[in-house]
């Protein structure tokens, strides 16, 4: 139901007062130049435009969409008529285009137009967007490069790459009190430093566009929108708060289809909009995101597409505390919820089909008898955390079984994976924002084609096992890369790089370690933070690609 009369004042003037200070929180890199468009016509500048998925070209599976709704969100500040992503995506889609597009191809301008119904399209490449480790000092950046070009003539209007950074020492955004309060409540520290270097990298380059004269009102500007449902499950009596920024003295409102639509927002301060809703027991949507809107008196309005993530809705089944039997759970019985440990008994089989999510309040899934995570690229099983403390984990201990897992995601626990004396096949599996990724212990683990990343401690740690590790990403992992011990293992074929003290390092191994053919950052081979006893073979000049979608197996 709709909560007409907002008590929460406080909580919004302090998301007011955290989103003004997080600009001056960080210590900016001064830019080696100012941002330099290269504008190459000066003919009648086009009226429709369309952002085209961008290509990704980081570490970071979510960074093309995210900095492109973020380039459309100030893009829509201009005098263009530019098409939702959404209808965009939708028309590619139709025509088995938009994977084409999202990797790179070659496309027919003229057809692209045609289809579209747009004069010129803006196609971009990110090239950044996450954190840097140096040696006293993290950077948060984000990078893109992009050009808009006519449909018809294939003449560049506007062309631009550039980088943003921002330092930060060991306290990342300095705040105390309550704007650190709310900041946790809020959104992650993460998703705050990642989207705002986003925010930024796209308002400094839209502001370089060539802007056509407004043939009526210009759209009002949206600066901001945040929220405290990202990355969560609201379930019913739980209030979702919104807040959005922008130009002052206007119809401000928020969508969250199919649940919501066009909810009005309160001007609690001068261009500071507000609201909440309280989650009903009937309300349920698995994977929602939040839509801004902002109208002027003669009916100018812009949009905001949110990019702090997902928006989770409904009342969870709560799973027994054991499964004794083989045990079937498939995505529309879900989601659901351990309260406190789920525990696969030595005699059974828990199978997990394709969009199954579970969400986990305290402990996590101790796997004594076998586990089958069956996701697809297109329905991936998701485990995450329920409130702000981390989970424990997928925990096999002594497993019985021939445990798979694939296209799985895993975050926000102690453990996203943890294995004892027990053997463990994972494929295109996405392990982010635990603590550690994935650990094992005397036993073995194949893993091919999956992303360990934003791990505060170590992105793959084994001690005393077999590993065989292939076609995968490690990459910003807090303390380390790879950590192994008394563990024998083959290492090819992967991007190692970028993170904290070490990318790959052995304890008590004397040759045991062979590791080819992977990409270790740019920089020489001498100077890889490779620790103790490894056999090094190729080392490759640059990345693999891995932005191809995996065909489910």
């Amino acid at each position: 139901m709709k909560i007409s009369d907002i008590r929460s004042r406080t909580f919004f003037l302090a998301v007011w007062t955290l989103l003004s200070l997080m600009p001056s929180s960080c210590a900016h890199m001064p830019l080696t130049e100012k941002p330099a468009p290269t504008v190459k016509t000066e003919n009648q500048l086009p009226l429709r435009v369309a952002i085209l998925p961008f290509v990704n070209r980081t570490p970071n599976p979510d960074a093309g969409d995210v900095v492109r709704k973020m380039f459309y969100n100030f893009f829509g500040s201009l005098n263009y008529l530019d098409l939702e992503p959404s209808l965009i995506d939708a028309k590619l889609r139709r025509q088995e285009l938009f994977e084409q597009i999202r990797s790179g191809d070659p496309q027919s301008l003229l057809k692209l137009g045609q289809l579209l119904g747009v004069d010129a399209v803006v196609l971009g490449e990110v090239t950044s967007l996450g954190k840097l480790y140096a040696l006293v000092y993290s950077d948060n950046q984000a990078g893109l490069k992009a050009r808009m070009v006519t449909c018809a003539s294939g003449e560049v209007v506007w062309e631009m790459e550039h980088t943003v950074h921002q330092r930060e020492g060991d306290v990342p955004l300095s705040l105390t009190g309550l704007a650190a309060t709310i900041i946790k409540t809020a959104m992650s520290h993460q998703q705050a430093t990642h989207v705002q270097a986003a925010a930024e990298l796209c308002m400094q380059m839209v502001a370089t566009i060539p802007n056509p004269p407004a043939v009526s009102e210009p759209p009002p500007k949206i600066q901001v929108l945040v929220h405290n449902g990202a990355g969560k499950l609201l379930r019913p009596d739980d209030l979702l708060k919104i807040v959005m920024v922008g130009d002052r003295g206007l119809k401000a409102s928020w969508s969250l289809a199919p649940l919501i639509s066009s909810e009005p927002l309160d001007e609690i301060e001068p261009g500071v909009y507000a609201g909440a809703y309280r989650i009903g027991h009937s309300d349920c949507l698995p994977h929602g995101r939040i839509v801004g809107q902002l109208q002027s008196e003669s009916g100018s309005h812009s949009q905001w597409i949110d990019t702090l993530g997902q928006v989770k809705v409904g009342a969870p089944t709560v799973l027994p505390a054991a499964v004794s039997r083989d045990t079937v759970l498939k995505a529309d019985g879900g989601p659901y919820l351990v309260k406190r440990a789920l525990v696969v008994m030595p005699q059974a089989k828990l199978t997990l089909e394709p969009g199954t999510v579970i969400w986990f309040e305290q402990l996590g899934i101790i796997v004594r008898g076998e586990l089958q995570v069956l996701g697809t690229a297109e329905k991936p099983v998701e485990l995450g955390r329920v409130g702000d403390k981390p989970w424990k984990g997928v925990f096999f201990d002594h497993s019985r079984g021939a445990n798979i897992l694939q296209h799985c995601n895993v975050s926000g626990a102690q453990y996203g994976l943890r294995a004892i004396a027990s053997e463990l096949s994972i494929k295109y599996c996405q392990f982010r924002d635990n603590q550690w990724a994935m650990v094992v212990e005397s036993g073995s683990a194949e893993v091919r084609r999956s992303l360990f990343r934003t791990s505060a401690k170590t992105g793959v740690a084994a001690r005393d096992a077999n590993l065989m590790l292939s076609e995968s990403i490690i990459t910003e992992n807090g303390s380390g890369g790879v950590l192994l011990e008394k563990t024998r293992a083959t290492i090819t074929s992967n991007n190692i790089a970028n993170n904290g003290r070490w990318q790959l390092k052995n304890i008590n191994g004397k040759g045991l370690v062979s590791a080819d053919q992977n990409w270790w950052g740019s920089k020489h081979p001498t100077e890889i933070e490779i620790l103790g006893s490894v056999t090094v073979g190729r080392t490759l000049g640059k990345p693999l690609d891995f932005s191809a979608e995996p065909q489910s197996p």
